[in-house]
């Protein structure tokens, strides 16, 4: 097992939504439209926390900063990459990663 408390590999998480139309036109479109739009929110992020470390995590809006943190406590799932704390994959193993381990 390595030292790192938090190792995040090549972590991805993307959004598939519905395309959207403007107008009542659009709105009509939209409902018989199977177009969807992928939205990328975390693009390929790599870091390591050791045990006793202190870090910050700072960026602008919309810069995937809430998403990084829900992938980290389980709530959210990678589209790709890995991602694990405290030896443990949160969203692979809730029960067990909610327990302490």
């Amino acid at each position: 097992m390595s030292e790192n408390l938090i190792e995040l590999n090549n972590v991805r998480k993307e959004f598939i939504t519905a395309k959207h139309y403007l107008g009542f036109k659009g709105a009509v479109k939209g409902i018989f439209s199977k177009e969807t739009i992928t939205k990328t929110a975390v693009d390929d992020i790599s870091f390591a926390i050791q045990k006793g470390e202190m870090v910050g995590y700072i960026g602008s809006n919309g810069a995937g900063k809430s998403t990084t943190i829900k992938m980290m406590s389980g709530i959210l799932t990678p589209t790709s990459g890995t991602c694990v704390v405290n030896g443990l994959e949160p969203y692979k193993e809730r029960k067990k990663y909610r327990l302490g381990g």
